[in-house]
């Protein structure tokens, strides 16, 4: 039986204490993102379907600066 109240008590902390982790990430990042630049990107996918061997597609994805900055892009990678 004591055991058993322990490891309730153990599990109760460990989530207060995550609690706590992710309460305080949140507050000490809402400052530094009020101006920042941020990028999005409504459609992230996009399905060419079937395209027969030695045809060139291509598609143009639109990107969007929502923040208070300039958006610099320096590197971009497919994938």
């Amino acid at each position: 039986m004591r055991l058993k109240q322990w490891s309730w008590l153990g599990a109760a902390a460990g989530i207060v204490y995550l609690g706590a982790l992710t309460v305080s990430a949140q507050e000490g990042a809402k400052p530094a993102e009020a101006n920042q630049a941020r990028l999005e990107v409504p459609v992230t996918t996009f399905d060419f379907g079937y395209v027969p061997q030695g045809y060139s597609i291509s598609h143009v994805f639109w990107l969007k600066n929502i923040g208070g900055d300039t958006l610099r892009i320096t590197d971009v990678r497919p994938g």
